[in-house]
């Protein structure tokens, strides 16, 4: 089985864009996968985690057809790396067959983290144990920004496929969030489940205190 690494993680690489104000901007700049000469400027997606979006609108040689997007969500320094943890979870496999509980449909971030936690609930509290939840307290980098930089690293080689929507119901903070799937794509228009729609709650994060 093939670990999610660091590879896709630690290489959003970035150019500093000095403006004439004096400003600095930090440009996120990844390869497309499937097209080496195409290099991808990526936009942020406006969620606290600073994650980024990048889409190859190249229209062949992608596996599903049309063009290929993924997320980039940067991991602060001093912190445990994904690499080894992730392999060690398995979540290259473990996170694909639980979004796949949902086929045919485009799933919000938080309907994708409940149906792993479910999954696998021992890893999914020890994840807890070591990065923390914004439903236990409020923290920058947790549980759902570490799964969601495995999500990342997943969808660049469309193991798993991912689309920027609205975030909905406990998640609404973030103002845009992550929808999850896998291949075939469905419809982004009329085959969407939110986490305010799927009606659930915050009781599978240990500790939770907003359920």
């Amino acid at each position: 089985m093939g670990g999610v690494g660091t590879e896709a993680l630690g290489e959003g690489l970035f150019d500093r864009v000095s403006r004439a104000e004096g400003n600095v901007m930090s440009v996120f700049r990844q390869v497309c996968p499937f097209h080496a000469d195409e290099d991808i400027r990526g936009v942020l997606t406006g969620s606290e985690d600073g994650s980024v979006s990048f889409t190859c609108t190249r229209s062949r040689g992608h596996p599903n057809g049309g063009p290929h997007a993924w997320l980039y969500v940067p991991q602060p320094d001093g912190l445990p790396g994904i690499d080894g943890y992730a392999a060690e979870l398995g979540l290259a496999t473990e996170l694909p067959v639980a979004i796949a509980q949902y086929r045919r449909q485009w799933i919000e971030y938080g309907v994708a983290e409940r149906a792993y936690a479910l999954q696998c609930p021992a890893d999914f509290a020890a994840i807890v144990i070591r990065y923390g939840h914004t439903a236990v307290s409020p923290k920058q980098y947790t549980t759902s920004a570490f799964l969601a930089g495995a999500l990342g690293v997943l969808s660049k080689h469309g193991t798993v496929l991912y689309h920027v929507g609205p975030a909905t119901g406990r998640w609404k903070y973030n103002g845009t969030i992550s929808w999850w799937t896998v291949a075939p794509a469905p419809d982004w228009e009329s085959n969407r489940l939110s986490w305010s729609d799927s009606g659930q709650d915050m009781s599978y994060v240990p500790g939770a205190a907003d359920q």
